[in-house]
C-alpha cells in the first residue's frame, strides 16, 4: 500500500499521465478500482487518464454516472464504468471488460463490485478528501500490480520532490 497526497489539479493530471505512460508496460494490470465519496476526484482522474492514453486526445470524456459505462478509443481501449446506480449487479458490459485482457477498466464506486467479479490483477485507489488536499491510498492485487505500485511509489516521490508515506503489503 502507498499513500499519495494530491494537492492540486496539476497533481491529478500528473498522476493520470504517469498511469497512462506506465500501464501499457504492465499488460496484466487491466483494472483500476476507484473508491471514495462523491466529489473526491475519481471522475476527474479517470477522464485525465483517458485523455493521456494514446488516442485519447480525441476522446469525449465524462462521468459514466448515467450511461454506466463509457468506452474510449484509446490504446489500450478503456472502459470507464460507474456502479453508483447499480450496486446490486454490474452491467454485462463491465463484467465482460473486466475479463478482457485487451481492455483497461477504470471503475468508480468499485466498493459495489461483487468480489467474484474482481480480476486477478488490479490497483485499488481510495480517494479521501481532506482539508486542502486529497489523500489517495493505493493497494495492489496480483504480482504485476504490486510491481506497478512499487514503481509508482518510487517515481511519484521523485517527480514531486516530496517524501511520500509508503509501505507495501
Amino acid at each position: 500500500m502507498t499513500e499519495i497526497r494530491i494537492e492540486s489539479l496539476e497533481d491529478t493530471k500528473r498522476l493520470a499521465r504517469w498511469f497512462a505512460q506506465h500501464l501499457p508496460r504492465h499488460r496484466f494490470v487491466r483494472a483500476l478500482l476507484l473508491r471514495g465519496p462523491m466529489g473526491s476526484g475519481k471522475t476527474t482522474f479517470a477522464c485525465f487518464l483517458a485523455r493521456f492514453l494514446p488516442g485519447g486526445e480525441a476522446a469525449e470524456t465524462g462521468s459514466p454516472s448515467f450511461t454506466l459505462c463509457n468506452r474510449y478509443p484509446t490504446t489500450p481501449a478503456m472502459l470507464h464504468g460507474d456502479l453508483y446506480r447499480c450496486p446490486a449487479s454490474p452491467p454485462d458490459e463491465l463484467t465482460e471488460a473486466l475479463q478482457d485482457a485487451g481492455m483497461l477498466t477504470v471503475l468508480e464506486w468499485a466498493e459495489f463490485l461483487p468480489k467474484a467479479e474482481l480480476p486477478e490483477e488490479f490497483l485499488d485507489i481510495l480517494f479521501t478528501p481532506c482539508e486542502n488536499v486529497r489523500l489517495l491510498t493505493v493497494s495492489a492485487a496480483g504480482r504485476g500490480a504490486k510491481k506497478l505500485l512499487r514503481e509508482l511509489r518510487r517515481q511519484w516521490a521523485e517527480t514531486t520532490g516530496k517524501k511520500q508515506e509508503a509501505s507495501l503489503l
